[in-house]
């Protein structure tokens, strides 16, 4: 009897291993089961903006009657083995939130722009209902645009394209001519400034209602020369004076003595992301949009209007080399603190009354009267958007371009006056599924923009 005892407590063992097992996984199924309704999910992730989106979108409210619910974008799907853990990790964020934050006090707006959204949407859970990225109904366009998808996989999600799709109505990247269309106003600027000294003058845009201030640089010892430099970075009333004179398709009202530049195409989607235009700083056109709407300035006001050098814009901040900030203070004086640390030393706030940056911008871009001047009287040359200088380098043998100042997304260390920054061309249109891609407009960059400087001949 006994020579068989280690044989049946081996036996017992496997039963007993069974039988936990499939308790384990009995529970578990019941507990996914129980936690994976849209009720659930709303029940701690408190958005019902969100929610009512997502009732009237097209994964709710369709032909079809097919819902796709809250687990089936926010986790990936049931069968592969990251499941659990982003489950895991999705309601320790959510329980988190609800107990110790004020959900009234969160920018959902930010929490919904494509950076923040990456984390929370799965693409294989995307591809897993839409396993036919070719459908019978599908248009031409949207032919093309899945098949550029195909090729370049490894660097694209579907919300790249679809980020509306589940929350809002169905939104489509299309053409968006409405976007160089506006409102003429009545009083029109019939001729540009006059120029005959060297003090800050405000431009006029002849033929349109808008003015913008140049400020007088004063020279530049190690360049010889003085310059004037933008009070503001190039404004949406700016730019689309110029879009609505030059665009290169849907001309139809007139032609201008400035025909012979070409203006841009029409945008795909909305380039002002929505946050408002006006006033607000141009986004999202490429450099050489950029440089064309210098040409296109030069030829509207008889002066010579370009993009400042690294040199001229550094010069403009005001900022000598034993200083990081032109308002005083070193990084380490804006740079957040752990929690000891904070007792002896707060973090200083000095830095907010300059610059729209990560820490105080809510996740946008923000007006020139938020922020107070440097010493020469010009705003936002450190965060709100990055800007464009005239130089040019060689990165892995593409000619790239230098660009200054930081943004609404930077982080401390790249505000300073110093920091290298270059535009990332290739990077910056994955997006754009045009064949060839557009030279007008980035479709994965939404915090770049410019400033004008205007040179100043001197008669001898």
């Amino acid at each position: 009897m006994n020579k068989f005892q280690p044989k049946n407590k081996f036996l017992l063992f496997i039963l007993l291993s069974f039988l936990f097992a499939l308790l384990i996984i009995t529970s578990l199924k019941g507990i996914d089961n129980s936690s994976s309704s849209d009720e659930y999910c709303m029940s701690c992730h408190v958005h019902s903006h969100s929610d009512n989106e997502w009732r009237i979108s097209s994964h709710h409210n369709n032909k079809s009657g097919v819902i796709v619910h809250c687990i089936d974008c926010h986790l990936p799907p049931k069968e592969q083995i990251t499941y659990w853990p982003e489950k895991i990790k999705a309601g320790s964020r959510d329980l988190y939130s609800y107990w110790f934050k004020d959900t009234d006090q969160i920018n959902w707006e930010q929490k919904s722009t494509l950076e923040e959204a990456k984390h929370h949407t799965f693409t294989e859970s995307c591809i897993k209902c839409h396993q036919n990225l070719f459908p019978l109904h599908l248009s031409k366009k949207g032919d093309e645009a899945h098949l550029y998808y195909k090729n370049n996989s490894t660097n694209l999600d579907c919300i790249n394209c679809h980020l509306g799709v589940g929350h809002g109505e169905k939104e489509s990247l299309s053409e968006n001519f409405n976007f160089f269309k506006r409102k003429q106003a009545e009083i029109k600027y019939k001729q540009t400034a006059e120029l005959k000294h060297f003090i800050n003058f405000t431009e006029k845009i002849p033929g349109t209602s808008i003015s913008f201030e140049m400020i007088a640089v004063p020279e530049v010892v190690e360049m010889d020369k003085s310059f004037f430099m933008a009070k503001t970075e190039v404004s949406w009333n700016e730019y689309q004076s110029f879009l609505s004179e030059t665009e290169s398709e849907g001309r139809t009202e007139y032609k201008t003595d400035i025909d012979v530049i070409s203006g841009a195409t029409p945008p795909f989607g909305d380039p002002s992301q929505g946050w408002g235009m006006g006033n607000r700083p141009a986004i999202t056109m490429t450099w050489h949009a950029a440089n064309t709407y210098c040409r296109w300035l030069s030829r509207k006001t008889g002066k010579t209007y370009r993009l400042p050098t690294v040199t001229e814009w550094e010069y403009a901040t005001g900022t000598n080399e034993n200083e990081e900030f032109f308002f005083g203070g070193k990084t380490s004086d804006y740079t957040a603190k752990n929690i000891v640390m904070n007792l002896f030393q707060k973090t200083s706030k000095k830095i907010d009354d300059y610059v729209i940056w990560k820490e105080n911008s809510t996740g946008k871009t923000g007006l020139p009267e938020e922020v107070l001047p440097n010493k020469y009287g010009i705003l936002n040359l450190l965060g709100n958007v990055r800007e464009f200088c005239l130089d040019s380098i060689k990165i892995d043998t593409k000619t790239e371009y230098r660009i200054r100042g930081g943004s609404f997304k930077s982080s401390v260390h790249e505000l300073l006056w110093n920091f290298n920054d270059h535009t990332e061309h290739d990077k910056w249109m994955i997006t754009d599924p045009q064949i060839p891609k557009s030279i007008w407009w980035y479709s994965d960059c939404n915090d770049i923009g410019f400033r004008v400087v205007c040179e100043w001949f001197q008669e001898n």
